[in-house]
């Protein structure tokens, strides 16, 4: 073996050790806790568990949820957490599984997407720091799982596309086809972003006559599923069985948009500015000195003489730079859909990472910067572990608050204010669905609203919104047991001979409800939101009369066909016609509408 050989061994060797021990502590501050602060995962893990046990003897969730009968987006996440949960002590095992498959495989899907675009498997470190980003913080689990197959979708297109001609590398079309189908399964927006990044790249690597067809095979398998399920969506405007929607096409979705300066000023935010605390910011601006060290000494791409489209050999800034744009120029928000552009932030800042040189610069500079930057993680890990123990201290044992309740029953979370005092992002907002996670009970899964969202309530289910001032409406009588923040609890005197206390934490306060749920009318207790809507056999949208009742609160009553009638539009595979399908079913051994 030769000196030279002998090197470039000891270098890859070092290279994996390294890279094998950042993983490994990247995920210590997933386990440090049993629940780490995240803000929608609980109610996207309360309807796993809705799936999980729904046909379970005397499960209620028959009464109330409808499974998916087509291909949906976030089915990875909702089956795949389904399934491992056979395999695990718990659901929350299965969750945290799955979140660890996502902490392993970003950096992993980095690497492959940097060697794809020719660039140093040493910036691969620079992903490390991004993995607890605003989107884990969030508990957006779905485009979180979507990410690594982003990097990897775009770094096999790439592969792909770059050769000239019809020589194209079969394999990395194949992976590149691949990610996009599980793209859709994942998550419609990574789906999108993938085939918009692709799209740029065809363009960049264009060719003519078959090598164009060609490099537009890739795409062909995931829009067999996203097309039918964007028209019926998206075009026709299609709602979801309680009438929710994205808004209409004409309108741009209804969408909001920021001023630049108010996305400039909270960057950092959605990238991953996880505590209120300053440590997570200073080390965010070490890493980006650790950056600019690098980027100042990298060389550009090498040019063949006589090459008239230039362009495609910086295909990657072209990449970071759209995507830059598309965080500023796109909405926002859009209806049943909040923050769109926002999410592409963190993959502007770790595609320019991609940008750095490591292997033209002098070691004397290199080593070190790597050096850092993999300390920072080191570091980053640390604040996470004493972040999370400080947010679980806060919160104390949410989960025993739950030990004393009935199962299969419903409750009523009741706060003015559900921020942390530790996190920045709404972890306490949904902190409330361990009662459907550990009791198989019913709370507000508005998830279950959302048209995108693969599990539906069943029409005129829905539990009813009573607001802060719970007590002043008789909608609250719909529920069996009523949680409380002591920190911003609202007034009880004129309902408190009502509520018995069974559960009790620093902040927190459950009660059972004495006299409920009291006997069904429209009078006292409300099945669903008015907003809901129904789908009769001739395919028409049924909006039920909503009466009031004294206290001027709006409340639905059971389902009425003499409502005014909307066209939907025509039917195809990815509408289920509601009169076609399943009747509800009382659960075992009690009865209908319990």
């Amino acid at each position: 073996m030769s000196d030279q050989q002998h090197r470039q061994r000891t270098t890859t060797i070092l290279f994996w050790a390294a890279f094998c021990l950042l993983c490994a502590a990247s995920l210590i501050p997933l386990w440090s806790v049993r629940i780490p602060p995240m803000q929608d995962i609980w109610q996207h893990l309360a309807l796993v568990n809705v799936l999980h046990t729904y046909n379970d003897p005397g499960s209620i969730f028959p009464e109330f949820f409808m499974l998916p009968q087509t291909p949906k987006p976030n089915l990875l996440y909702y089956y795949g957490t389904h399934w491992l949960a056979f395999l695990t002590p718990t659901i929350e095992d299965a969750n945290k599984v799955v979140l660890s498959i996502y902490v392993l495989t970003f950096p992993l899907g980095f690497l492959y997407f940097l060697r794809s675009f020719g660039k140093s498997r040493w910036l691969s470190f620079f992903s490390f720091p991004l993995i607890y980003n605003s989107m884990f913080s969030y508990g957006f689990v779905s485009f979180l799982l979507g990410m690594p197959i982003l990097l990897v979708g775009v770094g096999a297109y790439r592969r792909f596309t770059a050769r000239e001609g019809t020589d194209l590398d079969a394999r990395s079309g194949v992976i590149a086809a691949v990610a996009m189908l599980l793209a859709f399964f994942t998550h419609a927006h990574i789906f999108l972003l993938l085939c918009f990044l692709c799209g740029i790249l065809f363009l960049l690597h264009r060719d003519r006559g078959w090598g164009a067809l060609l490099r537009l095979a890739p795409f062909a398998p995931g829009l067999v599923f996203f097309v039918p399920w964007f028209v019926v969506y998206f075009l026709e405007h299609t709602p979801s069985t309680t009438g929710m929607s994205f808004g209409s096409f004409d309108k741009f979705f209804g969408p909001t948009f920021y001023k630049p300066s108010q996305i400039l000023g909270s960057f950092f935010f959605y990238v991953g500015d996880y505590f209120r605390g300053e440590r997570d910011d200073a080390l965010f601006v070490a890493l980006i000195l650790a950056a600019m060290t690098l980027l100042m000494l990298r060389s550009g791409p090498t040019i063949p003489p006589g090459e008239r489209r230039k362009m495609r050999y910086y295909d990657l800034e072209i990449l970071t730079l759209v995507l830059s744009l598309s965080a500023l120029l796109l909405p926002q928000h859009i209806e049943s859909q909040a923050i769109v552009s926002l999410r592409h932030v963190v993959f502007a800042v770790l595609f320019f990472f991609g940008w750095l040189g490591v292997e033209n610069v002098p070691r004397r500079v290199a080593v070190p910067a790597l050096v850092t930057v993999m300390g920072l993680h080191l570091a980053g890990v640390a604040n996470l572990v004493s972040g999370f123990k400080s947010f679980e201290h806060e919160i104390g044992d949410y989960p025993a608050l739950f030990e004393r309740t009935d199962p299969g029953k419903r409750l009523l979370k009741i706060t003015y204010n559900q921020e942390s005092r530790v996190v920045n992002h709404g972890a306490l907002w949904h902190m409330h669905f361990f009662y459907t996670i550990l009791k198989n009970g019913v709370s507000d899964l508005q998830f279950a609203e959302y048209p995108h969202n693969p599990i539906q309530y069943r029409p005129g289910m829905v539990p009813p919104q009573t607001g802060v001032e719970f007590n002043k409406s008789p909608a609250w009588r719909y529920y069996d047991y009523v949680l409380l923040r002591k920190s911003s609890q609202p007034p009880l005197k004129t309902v408190e001979d009502r509520l018995e206390p069974i559960g009790e934490t620093d902040d927190w306060t459950l009660y059972k409800v004495l006299d409920s749920p009291a006997a069904r009318g429209p009078e006292v207790e409300p099945l669903a939101k008015p907003r809901r809507t129904d789908l009769d056999s001739a395919g028409t949208v049924i909006v039920p009369k909503v009466p009031k009742t004294e206290a001027g609160v709006l409340h639905a009553t059971p389902l009425q066909r003499d409502g005014p009638r909307l066209p939907v539009g025509p039917r195809d595979l990815m509408r289920r016609r509601l009169g076609d399908g399943e009747p509800v079913r009382p659960a075992p051994g009690r009865p209908a509408g319990h």
